[in-house]
């Protein structure tokens, strides 16, 4: 019964200074570096009205460039198609905003950072406009990304998507 109780108690302690220990982990800010930095993968689907659900990968490569931009090189595959590359070049152009180009886009992207969450919207196609809304989930490894394309304000597709970087990708501190 001792031996039990004492068990026990190691335990409890244990996960207690493990809850603390967790808790204590800060939470970043999402900048493209903390978001976007290594190698990362995502896995996702997209749903077009009137269309069947596509599923898709995306392998990323994201470095901080000497000019103080952000390069994120990407490979799309929707299952059936061949592979797609595009490339993201994001500029911070005041505290918590962000422009980009991207070079699949018809025009330029605006964004802005609020905490865990960055916020994205460009022009896809002629005057399909596509919002995403990305958050970083705690530990920084995984990012949820949401995303509604809309022609002329009316809702036409939906993105979905977790996207996870790889250990060596990761950065600490804000």
């Amino acid at each position: 019964m001792m031996k039990a109780t004492a068990l026990l108690l190691f335990f409890l302690t244990a996960s207690i200074i493990s809850c603390r220990l967790f808790a204590a982990e800060p939470q970043l800010d999402f900048t493209p570096k903390h978001g976007f930095s290594g190698s990362s993968t995502g896995k996702g689907t997209l749903k077009m009205l009137l269309g069947k659900t596509l599923q898709f990968q995306v392998e990323s490569q994201g470095t901080e460039q000497r000019d103080g931009t952000f390069r994120l090189e990407q490979r799309i595959t929707f299952r059936g198609e061949p592979p797609r590359d595009r490339v993201w070049i994001l500029s911070t152009v005041a505290p918590n905003r962000y422009s980009a180009r991207l070079s699949d886009a018809a025009g330029p992207v605006a964004g802005s950072t609020s905490g865990t969450h960055l916020s994205l919207q460009y022009r896809v196609k002629g005057p399909l406009v596509m919002s995403q809304e990305l958050e970083l989930l705690p530990g920084g490894k995984t990012i949820s990304n949401v995303g509604t394309i809309t022609l002329l304000g009316i809702p036409v597709g939906h993105l979905h998507e977790t996207i996870t970087r790889s250990r060596r990708g990761l950065t600490s501190g804000r």
